[in-house]
């Protein structure tokens, strides 16, 4: 009898341990993860050098015509898709006194802003590299957007000249228009 206690006793034990505990609740339902905001647009850069750049790093006014999917006379072409914003074109226009040369065409870092078509705008610092390769200057630019349209977006804006337009830094009056293909990148 002793026996059939202890079984009963361990069996009553067990039912109330399980009858009192509580199931965990149900996970709540995940909500579908927000579509990010990206685009990638193509574009110009018309920028001109005064005094004109030279082999010598001196203070030189920058005036920056820089359009993204905005044809002008001295952009082209051009094309931005966009995913979650309805921006499909850009521009930046600034002027700015630099200390370059052709050796030297930008600072290592900066402040950009890209005002576009749907009344928006987006601000990143960025830092820049340049490589001079064979036939070209690239100009890279890296950072993340800090206000506004793409906020927290990765940014990557690449700068292409051709080195031909560079030959003129040998000349007295240097080179005093680059005309970039510019490919902007927010994601």
């Amino acid at each position: 009898m002793l026996r059939t206690g202890r079984a009963t006793t361990l069996t009553g034990l067990l039912a109330l341990l399980l009858g009192s505990a509580t199931l965990p609740a149900a996970a709540p339902a995940r909500a579908a993860p927000a579509v990010l905001a990206t685009i990638n647009c193509t574009g110009w850069t018309y920028t001109t050098y005064s005094p004109g750049l030279t082999h010598t790093v001196r203070p030189i006014t920058v005036t920056v015509d820089g359009n993204l999917n905005v044809p002008g006379p001295h952009s082209p072409t051009g094309s931005c898709l966009a995913v979650g914003s309805t921006a499909s074109a850009g521009e930046r226009d600034v002027t700015a006194l630099l200390e370059l040369s052709c050796d030297q065409l930008l600072t290592e870092t900066g402040v950009e802003t890209v005002r576009w078509n749907n009344g928006t705008a987006s601000s990143f610092p960025f830092t820049a590299t340049v490589v001079r390769g064979l036939a070209t200057t690239v100009i890279t630019e890296t950072g993340t957007v800090t206000s506004g349209e793409f906020l927290g977006g990765t940014v990557v804006e690449t700068f292409t000249a051709p080195n031909l337009d560079l030959l003129a830094c040998d000349s007295p009056g240097g080179a005093t228009v680059l005309n970039f293909a510019t490919v902007l990148t927010i994601l």
